[in-house]
């Protein structure tokens, strides 16, 4: 059986790579606290960008967490990728979880779900572990695939000993209920619609300038054929001109149908994202990773 599900998509080659790699037990990194006092203050004070200074400057390869304070600081700026990458090959709890936040806005799915695994084969505590499976829901979520989120959440809230991530779960369960009744727009109406009347079908999915481009660019080109064609019958010319206007009336009339059927799919897939993105800043945000690594930002 593979360690996780694989993603398809970009990341297929380092998925396969990781489903191949057998997952050996990893034990837990002890990190001593960063000694930068200068950082702890600045990200008490909301300077972010030079909290990750500070941190970066006193060493991120070193026995201590600054490794992990650099990255919190970074995600603060809503820089992930460089957070992401100063936590490579780092085994700490704190280290797995913070690594898993980071990889999910950037979509690398594969990897936020590897490093669960990694995390429940250390000896960190059950505690982190239930964070670290229900950071791993979290992806599914990201990734659109509701079910497997509920699933997950239902099975978590049954086996977790942690009230407070119990009562947690029962509240993104509540909210993930909102998915079944999102507006949402039928691609063949939107199709339909487009082919009954130019426009129509991104009115429909309100899209209206793109209505409104689609109705001027078919009105120019099937209205300029019929035009050119009742002008060259009267000169008794040939049809040259009026067969390309009508040649590129009927793409664009054709365009017009796909495109109002994109246009419904991107409605949906927005409606679905700000979804996401709700859960996401109530339950799942930077408030709550930093809350969960264990990191603190005292000045002594």
């Amino acid at each position: 059986m593979l360690p996780f599900p694989c993603f398809p998509g970009k990341q297929f080659c380092l998925c396969m790579a990781l489903c191949l790699t057998a997952v050996a037990p990893v034990a837990a990194e002890p990190l001593l606290p960063c000694p930068s006092v200068a950082g702890n203050s600045l990200y008490q004070a909301g300077q972010y960008s030079l909290s990750s200074l500070a941190f970066y400057e006193s060493g991120l390869d070193t026995g201590t967490d600054c490794a992990e304070r650099y990255a919190l600081s970074r995600m603060r700026d809503a820089d992930f990728g460089p957070a992401l990458d100063a936590l490579n090959n780092r085994h700490a709890p704190s280290s797995f979880l913070l690594r898993m936040f980071a990889a999910i806005p950037l979509q690398r799915y594969n990897s936020a779900l590897f490093d669960r695994d990694q995390l429940l084969l250390s000896d960190a505590t059950d505690r982190q572990k239930d964070v670290g499976r229900l950071l791993g829901i979290s992806v599914y979520m990201d990734a659109g695939d509701y079910a497997r989120a509920n699933k997950g959440l239902e099975e978590l809230q049954k086996q977790t000993a942690e009230e407070d991530l119990r009562l947690l779960i029962g509240r993104v369960r509540t909210d993930l209920l909102e998915y079944e009744t999102l507006d949402r727009k039928s691609p063949w109406l939107a199709g339909s619609l487009a082919a009954l009347f130019p426009g129509a079908g991104h009115v429909y999915t309100e899209h209206y300038t793109d209505a409104a481009l689609s109705l001027f660019w078919n009105g120019v080109f099937l209205g300029g054929g019929a035009y050119l064609y009742n002008l060259e019958n009267r000169a008794e010319a040939n049809h040259t001109g009026s067969i390309v206007f009508g040649l590129a009336g009927l793409l664009f009339y054709a365009a017009n149908i796909t495109g109002a059927i994109s246009s419904a799919h991107r409605y949906n897939f927005f409606q679905e994202r700000d979804l996401q993105q709700k859960i996401r800043e109530r339950y799942f945000n930077l408030d709550f990773i930093e809350k969960q690594s264990g990191l603190t930002f005292e000045v002594r």
